[in-house]
């Protein structure tokens, strides 16, 4: 009797193991980005000059902006089903800002219109997130909650956009110039759900940026600009479920 519970307490510790397994998924979406903080603002103006160089007084909108982005994600099932993920990715992020002004400058002249628009802070994003969550099954549908850290090398970071100033008439303004200025990372903490059925999985993930993009200004008093991010897009399990 002694040998059978001992047997069956075997059986029951390996069971766990054999249920590990690993997975390689690839995903493709679409992402919404904005900035947060007393320096992230709504709307702000452009400061133009005769020579057609513009720039906007604040790029750090705080008006969602539509990007894209790719990733590969090594995701594995250990007991519980408890979930162990690395995910490599890249976005292209725009932040949005309304345009209501227009100051030219063009010695002699210094003057001040009403004018529409937008411009978009655009930056590049590679960035590692390092996940932890849990898995559940509801019927034919499989629920993954994923949640921690990611670090993020942000580069590219350039301003574009269009308009109308209003100066006798409708005048064309657009401005299109670099920003790669400031912290070239960000630490964010992301929250991520998928839902599969199949191979093809519906993905979502929200990130909350740390890094104040506006740290090294001088001067001004306190300025504080954080990246808010929404990622939503489809994801497909590229090799298989294996056990090790």
């Amino acid at each position: 009797m002694r040998k059978i519970l001992y047997a069956l307490f075997l059986v029951a510790g390996t069971r766990p193991a054999l249920a590990q397994h690993s997975e390689l998924l690839g995903r493709a979406g679409l992402n919404l980005s904005h900035f947060v903080g007393s320096s992230a603002e709504q709307e702000s103006f452009i400061n133009y000059s005769g020579a057609g160089h513009g720039y906007t007084n604040n790029p750090f909108g705080g008006r969602l902006g539509l990007g894209a982005g790719a990733g590969l994600r090594l995701l594995h099932e250990s007991r519980w089903p408890l979930l162990l993920g690395l995910d490599l990715g890249y976005d292209y992020q725009r932040a949005r800002t309304a345009i209501t002004g227009l100051s030219y400058s063009s010695y002699p002249t210094y003057s001040f219109y009403a004018a529409d628009g937008h411009t978009y802070l655009a930056s590049q994003h590679v960035s590692l997130f390092f996940a932890l969550g849990y898995r559940l099954h509801l019927g034919a549908v499989r629920l993954d909650v994923l949640a921690g850290p990611e670090l993020a090398a942000v580069f590219g970071k350039r301003e574009a956009g269009r308009g109308t100033y209003y100066n006798n008439g409708d005048q064309a303004w657009a401005t299109n110039e670099g920003r790669d200025s400031g912290l070239p990372f960000d630490g964010l903490l992301r929250a991520d759900l998928t839902a599969w059925r199949g191979r093809w999985g519906l993905n979502g993930s929200y990130a909350w940026g740390g890094v104040n993009y506006r740290s090294g200004l001088v001067g001004g008093g306190p300025s504080e600009a954080f990246d808010r991010s929404l990622r939503l897009g489809l994801v497909y399990r590229l090799k298989p479920r294996a056990t090790p």
